[in-house]
C-alpha cells in the first residue's frame, strides 16, 4: 500500500466533495467490478477507483485506465470545480511520488500513466526538475538509464522522447550537474550524464 501524502488525502477529500456517491457499500467493491460500473457511471466510482490508485489497490489494473475512461468522457469540459478537482488529485499523486523513495514508487511509471489525461508534459516536468534535490533525482536517473517499461508508455512514443529532449536541455543538465548528483552514487551520476549530454556534432541514437 502506498502511503497517503497530506495533499494527497486532501485532494481525495475534495473529489469527494466534488464527486459524491449515493452507493454504500462502494469501498467493498473490488477494482474490476468499479471498472465495469465506471462504463456507465464514471462519475458516481470515480473517488473510489482514484483511491485505490492513490493506495496502490488496483490489482491487475492501471491509473491509465482510469485516465482513459476520463479522456473518453471528456473530463476537461466538465465543471471547472470537477476538472480542478481531478487535476489537482493528479498533481498531488506525481508530487508523492517523485518523493517517495524509489523502491516504493516509480515516476516513470506514474509519468506514463498521467500522459492519458493529455494535459501535455509541461505540466508535469516543471515539477520534477524541481524535485531533482531529492529522491527526485534518482527517479530521473532510473529514467534516463533503464528507461520504462510501464504498459501507460505504449502509444506514447512522442511524450517519452519530450522527457529525453528536456533531460537533455541545460536547465535540467545544470540542476543534475549542481543539485541532484548529490543523491547519486558517482557510478551512476556518470551514467545519466552519459544520457543527456550530447556531444554537439554527435547526434544521440
Amino acid at each position: 500500500m502506498n502511503p497517503r501524502s497530506r495533499p494527497l488525502q486532501e485532494a481525495l477529500d475534495l473529489l469527494q466533495v466534488e464527486f459524491p456517491t449515493s452507493r454504500a457499500l462502494s469501498g467493498d467493491l473490488a477494482a474490476d467490478a468499479l471498472f465495469a460500473l465506471a462504463t456507465t457511471d464514471l462519475e458516481e466510482v470515480l473517488v473510489d477507483l482514484l483511491t485505490m490508485a492513490t493506495d496502490g489497490q488496483l490489482d491487475d489494473r492501471f491509473a491509465y485506465e482510469i485516465f482513459d475512461l476520463l479522456t473518453a468522457a471528456g473530463w476537461i469540459d466538465w465543471d471547472m470545480p470537477a476538472v480542478q478537482s481531478i487535476v489537482r488529485w493528479a498533481d498531488a499523486w506525481w508530487l508523492t511520488v517523485l518523493r517517495m523513495v524509489p523502491e516504493f514508487s516509480d515516476a516513470g511509471a506514474a509519468l506514463g500513466q498521467l500522459v492519458h489525461l493529455n494535459l501535455g508534459m509541461v505540466k508535469w516536468l516543471p515539477v520534477w526538475l524541481d524535485e531533482l534535490d531529492g529522491y527526485g533525482a534518482e527517479h530521473l536517473a532510473n529514467f534516463l538509464i533503464d528507461g520504462s517499461d510501464h504498459p501507460g508508455w505504449i502509444g506514447h512514443d512522442d511524450e517519452r522522447a519530450q522527457v529525453r529532449a528536456w533531460a537533455q536541455s541545460d536547465t535540467v543538465v545544470n540542476g543534475f550537474t549542481m543539485i541532484g548528483g548529490v543523491h547519486l552514487e558517482p557510478g551512476r551520476m556518470i551514467k545519466v550524464l552519459d544520457e543527456i549530454v550530447v556531444t554537439p556534432g554527435l547526434p544521440r541514437v
